[in-house]
C-alpha cells in the first residue's frame, strides 16, 4: 500500500517563505533566463491556460511545487535559456525548458530554504495547475514576457499500517 501525504499548516511562516520563493526566483530567471522579475498582484484567470509544470520532493522535507508559465512567455523564456533569437525555440524546445525551468527553481528554492537538507526531486512533469488553498506558499511574478506563479505545497507522509 502506498504512503498518503497530509498537508502541512504552513500559515505561520508564509511571509518569509513567500519572500525566499519571490528572491530565488527572481535570481535564476535574472541569471539563467536573462529576464527582469517584478513581484506581480496575484489574479489567477489566467492560469488554466498557461503551461504548468508539478515536481514533487521527498526526503527531509516532502512536498510539491508547482510552476505556471503565461502561454506567451514560453517561447521566449526558451529562447533565451537556449541562446536562441527571440521566439526562435520550437515547441519542443520550449516544452523541455519548462520542464528544466521547474527543476532548477525547485531544486534552488528549496536549497534556499533549507541548506542542510537531504532532497530528491522527482522528473518534472506538465499537469494542469493543482496547487492552491491555505496550506501553500505562493507567488505571482510580472516578466516582460509575461506572467508566471510558484507554489509550494510541504505535506507529511502517512505510513502505511
Amino acid at each position: 500500500m502506498p504512503d498518503e501525504a497530509v498537508e502541512i499548516d504552513m500559515s505561520g511562516q508564509e511571509a518569509d517563505y513567500k519572500g525566499a520563493l519571490t528572491r530565488v526566483s527572481g535570481e535564476v530567471l535574472e541569471t539563467m533566463f536573462f529576464s527582469e522579475v517584478i513581484p506581480a498582484e496575484c489574479e489567477h484567470s489566467w492560469l488554466e491556460s498557461a503551461v504548468a509544470v508539478q515536481v514533487t520532493f521527498d526526503g527531509s522535507h516532502c512536498g510539491d511545487m508547482w510552476l505556471a508559465v503565461g502561454e506567451e512567455a514560453v517561447p521566449e523564456l526558451a529562447s533565451a535559456f537556449l541562446g536562441l533569437d527571440p521566439g526562435e525555440a520550437g515547441e519542443m524546445e520550449s516544452s523541455q525548458v519548462m520542464l528544466e525551468l521547474a527543476n532548477i527553481l525547485c531544486g534552488s528554492i528549496l536549497s534556499s530554504l533549507w541548506p542542510e537538507s537531504s532532497l530528491q526531486l522527482d522528473p518534472p512533469k506538465r499537469a494542469p495547475w493543482g496547487c492552491s488553498g491555505s496550506a501553500v506558499w505562493h507567488c505571482c511574478l510580472m516578466l516582460p514576457e509575461g506572467r508566471l506563479a510558484i507554489s509550494i505545497r510541504l505535506t507529511e507522509k502517512l505510513e502505511a499500517e
